[in-house]
């Protein structure tokens, strides 16, 4: 790789690096007992998985599910910088064109099957096709073997972010045989064979995903760091518990029927820290209002979304969503303060709230009392408060909603129905890259198919200087500040409380690791 690829691959991992820290929380949470092996651990989800398919959803019980049963060629450190999984080592051309990688020998599918440069070539001309970041940034991109032990991906333009977004662990880009993709159907993988620590053993759609030790894993060397090097399933299964009550999610984790009680609400907060029992982890995320812009009131409706940036008061929506300020901060940056991709233009525009520019803004947009379908769920008890908060603050300015309250498997069933919403919230674990983000893809939630974020990406993509990349990253927040195509709320701590009689615990930049995980005498 040339000079100047190295230093954009350095600010990447800069960037990581300060996301590891501001957003991981704690690294590890281990009980001072000795861990011994075997037994199930339990984790009680907040949510139902819905698809075990990791190309398809981006849901983050099911990634961190998935985590143990599927791996990438490449993936995050712990300072968020990239290293190998199932490539032994890989290399850049640089022109940022060209991505090619030496697989490891011996590593075994689930189904016994020893994977193939086939295997590899399959899964990433899969991922390419359906993932949100791989159809975004390598659609017409070739995927070649020029011999077994080698795999080549050639993009028809540079994507000097290429390893970060294909290392990225949303919609992993796992390896899967080729006799599974062959398979799939237009609603997913049939079959869920992968090659991590654990496999797949039983799912009861409504209640629970079980995964039991692999006994063939070939884990990468070296010393664990966030989510590369060795790898080891010290627990006999792992049951992930459909929980959707934070209260029997904490409940259980205190009296031992959990091992980790994930994503608890804040008012739950001060009450798993005081416990000796417990040691509570933090995930920094970012929150977020997307409005439906395929189909419906916000569908070519610029002025209709700048309406309501007008109108709302994040501070307030904020502390009713997360009622400790230790846990948020108004922050509209679409990266964290500090990092070198940090852009601070158009932040003038963020919580900044003037219903009588809202009011102009309305008129403007031809909006006439239509009701504004606004989906929510109190399976994440902020997102309901939230929305309730946001209901009274548009309804000042003479905008109707209509709030459903939905399972949280609903909303994210729905999400991808254009007919069905106008406006929801979720939550996004940061990305190494902002252009990376799933609410600005074509496919995600929103569908944002506005030209000028494809010009400022591939600009991005394309810079040359770290001048004439800083300037993309203040392009790109001055569009999202005028395009609209969702509302940053906050950033915020996700909770989760994790037993001290557990071993092993530990997170990266985007969720926690199970594999490690370690029952206590």
């Amino acid at each position: 790789m040339n000079a100047l690829g190295k230093k954009i691959m350095a600010i990447g991992a800069s960037v990581a690096v300060l996301f590891s820290l501001t957003a991981c929380g704690s690294s590890s949470a281990s009980s001072s007992s000795k861990g011994v092996d075997g037994g199930t651990i339990h984790i009680a989800l907040n949510a139902t998985v819905t698809s075990l398919d990791p190309m398809i959803t981006g849901a983050y019980v099911a990634r961190d599910t998935m985590r143990s049963m599927y791996e990438s060629l490449v993936t995050l450190k712990q300072d968020g910088s990239v290293g190998p999984l199932l490539a032994k080592s890989y290399k850049v051309s640089s022109d940022f064109k060209t991505f090619t990688f030496t697989l490891r020998s011996g590593v075994k599918f689930h189904n016994g099957e020893t994977m193939k440069a086939s295997d590899v070539v399959a899964s990433m001309q899969r991922w390419i096709k359906l993932s949100q970041i791989g159809s975004t940034f390598f659609t017409g991109s070739t995927v070649t073997s020029p011999d077994a032990d080698t795999v080549v991906i050639t993009s028809p333009k540079p994507v000097s972010t290429g390893l970060y977004l294909m290392a990225d662990t949303g919609r992993i880009a796992a390896i899967m045989p080729k006799s599974v993709i062959d398979k799939a159907t237009s609603t997913g993988v049939t079959e869920y064979v992968g090659t991590g620590p654990f496999e797949f053993s039983s799912w009861d759609k409504d209640n629970k995903i079980v995964l039991k030790k692999f006994a063939d894993y070939s884990s990468p060397t070296g010393a664990t760091n966030g989510y590369t090097g060795k790898r080891a399933a010290h627990a006999d299964k792992l049951e992930f518990d459909f929980v959707t009550d934070g209260t029997t999610r904490l409940s259980g984790t205190l009296s031992g029927q959990y091992q980790i009680g994930y994503s608890l609400a804040d008012s739950q907060y001060a009450q798993a820290k005081a416990n000796s029992s417990l040691k509570v982890e933090k995930d920094e995320m970012l929150e977020t209002l997307i409005f439906n812009k395929q189909e419906g009131l916000f569908k070519d409706n610029t002025k209709l979304r700048q309406a309501i940036l007008a109108a709302l008061n994040m501070s307030k929506i904020a502390k009713a969503g997360h009622q400790n300020s230790d846990l948020y901060t108004n922050d509209g940056g679409l990266m964290p303060k500090n990092s070198p991709l940090r852009s601070d233009s158009s932040l003038d525009k963020y919580n900044d709230p003037d219903a009588a520019a809202a009011k102009k803004l309305i008129k403007e947009s031809g909006y006439n009392g239509q009701t504004i379908t606004f989906l929510t769920t109190k399976d994440y008890p902020y997102m309901y408060d939230e929305s309730m908060e946001i209901q009274n603050e548009l309804n000042a300015v003479g905008i109707k909603t209509n709030i459903q309250v939905l399972d949280w498997a609903s909303v994210l069933q729905k999400m991808f129905q254009p007919g069905s919403w106008d406006m929801l919230i979720s939550s996004y674990s940061y990305s190494a890259n902002p252009i990376s983000y799933s609410f600005f893809q074509a496919s995600g939630a929103g569908w944002n198919t506005d030209p000028e974020f494809k010009e400022i990406a591939d600009s991005i993509n394309a810079a040359t200087t770290e001048t004439a990349q800083k300037a993309g990253y203040d392009k790109l927040q001055d569009w999202f500040y005028t395009y609209v195509p969702n509302i940053i709320v906050s950033k915020y701590q996700q909770i989760s409380a994790v037993s001290t009689k557990l071993n092993g615990y530990s997170s990266g930049m985007q969720g926690p690791v199970y594999y490690n995980l370690q029952l206590s005498e």
